[in-house]
């Protein structure tokens, strides 16, 4: 469990009383807490480059499809 700690005025480092959320100086938290809380940030460049790949590819394929209803509604238009 994370806990709240400040320096004193002797420079100690010394655990307080205080909620979290009211922590005015250091939150201290066990390795297992950091890791379950940061754990899930690990993005990698493969990653980042499968999503871009992806979503560009999505953009393309949409606008030639968008470009493909154009002409097929001004052909119907002309029949």
């Amino acid at each position: 469990m994370a806990s709240c700690a400040s320096f004193d005025v002797e420079g100690v480092l010394r655990m307080l009383d205080d909620s979290v959320s009211e922590c005015q100086g250091f939150i201290l938290m066990s390795a297992t807490e950091y890791n379950i809380g940061f754990q899930t940030l690990d993005i990698t460049a493969g990653q980042i480059t499968t999503v871009f790949s992806t979503v560009f590819g999505w953009v393309i394929l949409l606008g030639a499809l968008s470009y493909k209803i154009k002409i097929a509604k001004s052909t119907v238009r002309i029949l």
